[in-house]
């Protein structure tokens, strides 16, 4: 196929892929329109608006909620909650009027509460005794019912059957899988195990989520796993949260459980099985992996970090500091206990018998102030071990690039440079995303960095892509949105962006990978292409960006794609 016609089938596909499921509206403040959920101005209206959304939802089906308190039931109805459902992605997050996900506003900025709340009087000191127990329940889901972007808050898990005492936040049993993101836990409880999350039998994914001041009784102040499966939480944040045993994660008797750029700080273990941030045991596999855990305690057990008890728990470049044992001890066995596996990570006083283990403080950027990100110099640069990475982890907490090379500081772990801890000391921009990326015939996946200024007023974004096949053309593309197609017009990749997609192929712009396997553009946030014309990126907008590529397979010619970066510009 000649570069002409190859370019002319992908803009084909790009035009192709803006198409997009039937969504439903909820806004709980609306008080004018028709009501019936068909677009903003018609939204489902009322604190019940996405319940009524859910109740005529159907496989396919977005619903796009804004900002304002939802409630589960009508005072009385405790064990009525929210219900993920198959095939169904709910996103909060609006401000009303956007057109995708992408465009909402940054989080925090328009807030969608899940409240167990059904009387409305918890903030202002009322009984939490009519709290429904749950805020959303997961009965028979796999990972295409997605929740994003809410707060769930007030859940009372202080019943007795049918799980009632647990998961006060999110319950998930019986063999589910739902995927959980942009998600924040707060306020929830329970009197058995889970304060945030009670989970059995199942294996659910949480990416990007917080949980906060939640208090689990007996066992987890922010979960409670028990029995389950491959369980993920990926660049989450644990703070605050206590039980007796297990402050933020309780991890029993459960196969493959995977805790990765994630951070835990101030939670507490108030009990004599301790475990300040993690408590696993009576068998099973936990990987904990560049996670940060600092400023965690255990009131009347040693472990204040992590405390691996009759389990298998392999910890690979983490960074466990400040954590605390009875009477604010803060020696080695007060970070985590020798029954773990700890390798190429700092721990407070030192740890025996791993690899590539440091005891020299990790420089944090503020650390009295929470900022757990590495200055220079710092040890935890560069001294990681990326073999045990699992695939599919490619970000750190931020959402920047996990393997970046830092030219000033000696790279002292085995293979590509990584650092200890939640957070990748880099000076690229933006965030990566795509998941999953193809292979492409060298036999890894084309990787997409952007370096320069998220300044407008800068305008200095050069986009690099490499790791490609040698002498192949490609460029770069660019658009507001995310999104996924796999295989687009028979390419071996996937395309990961959505919406309006414009292409970087003007005079001077289509590139080469030559002899390195990579090319590289400078462009012009003044003129951003897109199918309309050439646009300027505003402040406080974000343009999401990958690049195309020839590529072969089999000796026949095809294309492939790089993985994105997402760029948020300022002033």
């Amino acid at each position: 196929m000649t570069a002409r016609f190859a370019l002319a089938a992908v803009a084909a596909t790009f035009l192709a892929s803006t198409a997009s499921a039937q969504t439903l509206f909820a806004d709980a403040n609306l008080t004018t329109g028709a009501n019936d959920g068909s677009s903003w101005s018609n939204a489902f209206q009322g604190p019940d608006a996405l319940q009524s959304a859910l109740a005529i939802a159907v496989p396919g089906n977005d619903i796009f909620v804004a900002d304002g308190t939802y409630v589960p039931a009508a005072v009385g109805a405790r064990a009525t909650s929210f219900r993920l459902a198959n095939d169904v992605r709910i996103f909060g997050g609006f401000a009303g009027g956007e057109t995708s996900p992408d465009g909402r506003p940054a989080f925090g900025t328009a807030v969608s509460i899940l409240s167990a709340d059904l009387a409305g009087d918890d903030a202002t000191g009322g009984s939490r005794a009519e709290n429904a127990y749950h805020v959303v329940r997961t009965g028979g889901t796999n990972s295409t019912a997605i929740l994003d972007g809410f707060t769930l808050q007030g859940g009372n898990a202080n019943g007795g059957g049918s799980s009632n005492d647990r998961g006060g936040g999110i319950l998930c049993t019986g063999g589910v899988s739902p995927t959980i993101r942009n998600c924040v836990f707060i306020d929830n409880s329970c009197t058995f195990g889970g304060g945030a999350g009670y989970v059995n039998g199942s294996a659910p994914r949480f990416e990007g989520c917080s949980f906060i001041d939640n208090r689990g009784g007996s066992f987890g102040g922010a979960f409670d796993i028990a029995g389950g499966g491959p369980i993920v939480f990926d660049g989450c944040y644990f703070e605050g949260n206590q039980a007796a045993r297990a402050g933020a994660l309780e991890i029993f008797s459960t196969a493959n459980a995977t805790v990765v750029n994630s951070v835990f700080v101030g939670n507490v273990a108030t009990g004599s099985s301790g475990g300040g941030a993690f408590w696993v045991g009576s068998g099973g596999t936990t990987r904990i992996a560049n996670c940060t855990i600092v400023g965690n305690s255990s009131t009347t057990q040693a472990q204040g970090g992590i405390r691996s008890q009759g389990a298998t728990v392999n910890a690979t470049n983490c960074i466990l500091w400040d954590n605390e044992g009875p009477g604010g001890a803060q020696a080695s066995a007060n970070q985590v206990n020798s029954a773990a596996n700890v390798t190429y990570s700092i721990v407070e006083g030192g740890f025996a018998g791993g690899a590539g283990n440091l005891a020299t403080d990790p420089n944090f950027v503020d650390l009295a102030n929470g900022d757990f990100r590495l200055a220079l110099p710092s040890p935890a640069i560069d001294a990681g071990d990326t073999g045990p990475i699992p695939a599919g982890f490619a970000a750190d907490f931020d959402g920047a690039r996990r393997v970046f090379d830092e030219p000033g500081t000696a790279n002292t772990g085995p293979g590509a440079p990584i650092d200890m801890g939640a957070f990748e000391f880099t000076t690229n921009l933006g965030i990566v995303f795509c998941d999953p990326v193809a292979t492409n015939s060298t036999g890894v996946t084309g990787r997409l960095d952007a370096t320069g200024s998220t300044s407008l007023a800068a305008n200095d974004v050069t986009l690099v892509a490499s790791r490609l096949p040698l002498n192949a053309f490609g460029f770069f593309i660019a658009s507001r949105q995310r999104g996924f197609t796999p295989n687009p017009a028979g390419s071996t990749g996937n395309l990961c962006l959505g919406g309006a997609i414009g292409r970087y192929v003007g005079p001077g712009q289509i590139q080469d990978s030559g002899a390195a396997g990579s090319f590289s553009l400078t462009i012009d946030v003044t003129a951003i292409p897109q199918p309309t014309g050439l646009v300027p990126a505003a402040v406080g907008e974000s343009w999401s960006f990958q690049a195309w590529h020839r590529d072969s397979l089999l000796g026949f010619p095809t294309s492939n794609f790089t993985d994105g970066v997402r760029i948020t510009f300022g002033s």
